[in-house]
Order: structure tokens, then sequence, then C-alpha cells
């Protein structure tokens, strides 16, 4: 499935550009510059859900999920041993070039025995919901294959209501009309969280047909909605009275459904894609987990050459430094085993 790959690939940029953008948007400048860094953000918004759907995608849709003892020989140590040794080099690191602190074992190891309890750089709070999805999939796999569609829809509404119409209702509508839709812990009765709709939506959405989408109008509306959430993104920033989310891991209506179309559009795409371009998309999908694990400490090295400021040019380099690393790695047998 040479779209998977794509979206997996995509995603991987999206992610790096997000990142490479922070150190520009912390700034609030409200210059041009800013204002396009405030816009990629917005475009690139899409990217974490569609690792989660890739995901759901892939691991429903195998018959190997029923295994457990596959799940815990096999996924979950591709997943748990690059995490460990990424986040140990990760805290190392940035200590290394911390002035304040420097290297200390103490202080890394105090810091690895809290990975646990939270990731050690902020980025790593996507690999706690996948590896509990992992751990879950045995018998989410059991319940989407008895599952009619109809049922499924069923799910996937409640899911969407709980945890995204509700939760943008009270942060957008004023007090006391926000108070109405406050649900607290109603929205996680039916999944565990947002993240876990992502990854049933993929499952979903790999099963849809693609023959009788039109690309031309599901890339039409794609571009309308990212316009129309870059619009708000701005107007948010540039009336203090106005909070409309529709950014990051906020809850937002539009993220879902612009993330379904671009799914949709590459799954659409698949079969027209040359043998040229699907070689280097199978030659780089392999390497974006590791990307995903190194593009901290690529984004920081890139900072040394660029200025933090050009998020441009700190997403350009950052992406080819980590690009570089993961694929030496991936020259070591072993290494490419366990470490990326």
């Amino acid at each position: 499935m040479i779209y998977i790959d794509f979206i997996r690939v995509v995603a991987m940029l999206g992610v790096v550009m997000a990142h490479s953008s922070a150190d520009i948007l912390i700034t609030k400048s409200f210059s041009n510059y800013w204002n396009l860094a405030n816009a990629m953000i917005v475009i690139v918004t899409p990217a974490v859900p569609l690792f989660f759907m890739i995901s759901g995608a892939t691991i429903l849709n195998s018959q190997k999920t029923y295994g457990v003892g596959y799940l815990f020989k096999h996924r979950l140590t591709r997943v748990l041993i690059p995490f460990v040794f990424w986040s140990f080099v990760s805290t190392a690191f940035f200590q290394y070039i911390d002035p304040n602190t420097g290297f200390s074992w103490h202080l890394t190891l105090k810091n690895m025995s809290l990975i646990y309890h939270q990731p050690v750089l902020e980025a790593y709070w996507f690999i706690y919901p996948l590896i509990a999805f992992y751990l879950l999939s045995p018998i989410l796999k059991a319940l989407v294959d008895n599952m009619s569609d109809k049922l499924l829809n069923y799910a996937l509404i409640l899911w969407f209501i709980t945890n995204m119409i509700l939760p943008f209702l009270v942060v957008t509508m004023p007090s006391p009309w926000s108070d109405i839709f406050k649900v607290d812990n109603f929205g996680n009765l039916f999944f565990v969280s947002k993240s876990l709709g992502y990854f049933i939506l993929g499952y979903k959405l790999s099963k849809v047909d693609t023959k009788k989408l039109h690309l031309s109008v599901n890339l039409l509306v794609s571009v309308i909605l990212m316009v129309a959430m870059i619009s708000i993104n701005y107007w948010t920033y540039h009336d203090s009275s106005v909070h409309i989310p529709v950014t990051g891991y906020e809850p937002s209506v539009f993220v879902p459904v612009i993330s379904a179309l671009i799914f949709l559009s590459f799954k659409k795409i698949d079969p027209k894609v040359s043998p040229f371009m699907g070689k280097i998309i199978e030659y780089i999908a392999p390497l974006t987990y590791g990307v995903y694990l190194v593009h901290g400490i690529g984004i920081r090295l890139a900072q040394y050459y660029v200025n933090s400021l050009n998020f441009l040019g700190v997403f350009g380099l950052a992406t080819i430094i980590s690009l570089v690393i993961v694929w030496i790695i991936s020259l070591i047998p072993v290494a490419k085993k366990y470490l990326i």
C-alpha cells in the first residue's frame, strides 16, 4: 500500500515543520514571516492524526494482530527499544549543550527513571498513546472485525461528538453558555482519548472504495477547509477576544475532517504513483520512525548553522540531518533492527 508510505513520509515532514516553527511562533512578532509560520503550523496540524490513522489502518487490517505473542516479540519491541534508546540519547544531548547544566549522569538517569510518567522530550508524547493502542490492538481487532459498518460509523460519530464537537463548543462559546457543553470525562467513555478515534478512523477509511471518489472535489474541499483554518487561526491571534482552536491537539472540528480528506486523497492517487516515485517513498518510509525520534536533535543541530527564527531553513536542514543520521544507522543491520 504505497499510499500508507506516502502518508507516513508527509506526516513525518509535517512533524518536523511544526517543531521547527516553535521558536518564531513563541515571539508573536506578527511580522509577515511570523504569519507565514502561523499558516504553516495550520497546514501541518493533521500530521500527528495521520500517524495514528495509518497505524490503525495497518495494524487493524493485519491478521497478525490477533497474536499476543507476535505483539510482544515484534511490534512492541520495534517501538519501545528505539524509543528508550533515543530518549536516553536526547536527554544526554540536550544536557550536554545546555551551558547551565552540562552533562550529568545523575540528571540523565533521573530523567530516564521518569520516562514511564513523562517523555524526556515533549514531542515524544505521541509514543505513549501509540503503545497503549498496540497493547489493546488484539482486542480492538476482534471488535472491528465483528462490527457492522453501521455500528463502526456509530462509534466514530460518538467519538466525534464527545471528543471534538463538545470540547470545541466549550472553548469557543462565551460563559455561561460554554458550561452547558462541559463533559468532563464523558468524552472518554467511548474511547480512551481522541487519539484512539483517529486510530479507528484510519481503519475505517482504509476500507473505503475510492473508485467513486472525485480527487478534484476532494482536493478542493481540502483547500477550502485549510484556507478557513488559516483564516480563523490568523483572526484568533490578532483579536484577543476570539478563541477558536484549529491547530495543535486542541479540540477542533476541522482536524478530523481535513485528516480524513488527506488520507482518502493519497489512497485515491495510489495506483497513479510512478514507479520511480514509488521507489523513493518506499526507501524513505522505513526511516520515518527514526526521523521522528531523532528530529529534536536534528533541529537543535540545524540551529547552530541557521537562525532559529528562520523556520524554513531550520526545517530543511533538520530534515536532512535527521534523515542522514537514521540512514547511516540503517546501514548497520543490528542497529537498523533495534534503533530505528
